[in-house]
């Protein structure tokens, strides 16, 4: 469920500013800051260092990232790590004074309830960025004592969450995600929920094709219903329709749906699947999704949507055999 919860901060982001600089390379390495009371043996970081370095070494370093590893143990370690993510966003051009702008973040009202929900041991927080002039990457976990609990779910998380941060470096995330310059929230997390999946079994931790299966049953580790229960009723679902996020049945239609269109299109139009998750990006910016996806995949984007369509309404048994055809 952790998914649904994590990511709608950052998808939600809006502010005006030129991204076209950030599809770039950094040498700069991801800054873990860690909440006293976690990570006692060490086993918090390196088991989200596990995805993390997996998921750079294959999408490349993109940053600064910062990654928030929170609980409620202490209020002072919460507050100064606060006061550290306040710092890394001071503009050292503007004419405000870095401590005013500092204040200013920490009385934000999501930052506020953040750092709330940090003291109470709730599950809030998730990706999200700052816009120009000063640009960071940040992964916030404000009960990080449940990926302490749960080693497989933190390396999970880690290879979602990096995805996210590859994307948004490709993208002009000032524009609404209906924008031909911003990606559609299918893209974003059911790209990432396949990849992060597809790279938990390379790392032998999960089953790929049975977790396919079980987001169809189940929901899988989204949420529920599976995707089966919720086509049953044969309703119509648009993947470009960026509404769900307010209507409801976003996790089923973003990261389920999306996750399994990704796989369509790697493994039932046989695009190569560097190209689905990595290369198809690069060209976002410069001519658009419509048209780099086009270009990349070989479909425009409105027969591709009625192609998987007509797909995924299939069985489960006629759907999963697409797995075992050759590449």
């Amino acid at each position: 469920m952790w998914f649904v919860v994590m990511l709608v901060a950052g998808l939600f982001a809006r502010a005006e500013g030129d991204n076209s600089n950030f599809a770039k390379e950094t040498e700069v390495q991801p800054v873990f800051h860690v909440a006293e009371g976690l990570n006692a043996d060490g086993s918090l970081v390196a088991n989200y260092e596990r995805g993390l370095d997996y998921a750079i070494d294959y999408f490349g370093n993109y940053g600064p990232y910062h990654i928030y590893l929170l609980g409620a143990k202490s209020e002072a370690s919460v507050r100064a790590i606060y006061r550290e993510r306040a710092a890394t966003r001071v503009d050292p051009n503007s004419a405000e004074p870095a401590a005013k702008q500092i204040d200013a973040f920490l009385a934000r009202s999501n930052v506020v309830e953040e750092i709330d929900a940090a003291l109470k041991g709730k599950a809030e927080g998730g990706l999200t960025w700052s816009q120009p002039p000063v640009r960071v990457y940040e992964d916030v976990t404000t009960n990080a004592t449940g990926r302490e609990w749960d080693p497989i779910e933190n390396t999970w998380g880690a290879l979602h969450e990096y995805h996210h941060v590859f994307q948004i470096a490709h993208c002009d995330t000032s524009q609404a995600r209906t924008s031909d310059r911003h990606f559609c929230s299918w893209m974003a997390e059911g790209m990432a929920t396949y990849s992060s999946a597809k790279f938990m079994e390379n790392l032998g931790l999960t089953d790929f094709k049975k977790y396919m299966l079980e987001l169809r049953v189940s929901g899988a580790n989204i949420g529920r219903p599976g995707l089966n229960e919720f086509l049953s009723e044969g309703k119509t679902v648009r993947l470009d329709d960026e509404t769900y996020w307010e209507e409801g049945n976003s996790a089923q239609v973003y990261y389920m749906l999306g996750a399994w269109a990704t796989a369509y299109l790697i493994h039932g139009l046989g695009v190569d699947e560097k190209t689905v998750l990595k290369k198809w990006y690069a060209d976002i910016l410069r001519i658009g999704k419509s048209a780099a996806f086009e270009n990349h995949m070989g479909l425009k984007l409105g027969p591709f949507y009625e192609r998987f369509d007509a797909f995924i309404r299939q069985s489960d048994q006629e759907v999963m055999r697409m797995f075992d055809r050759a590449p």
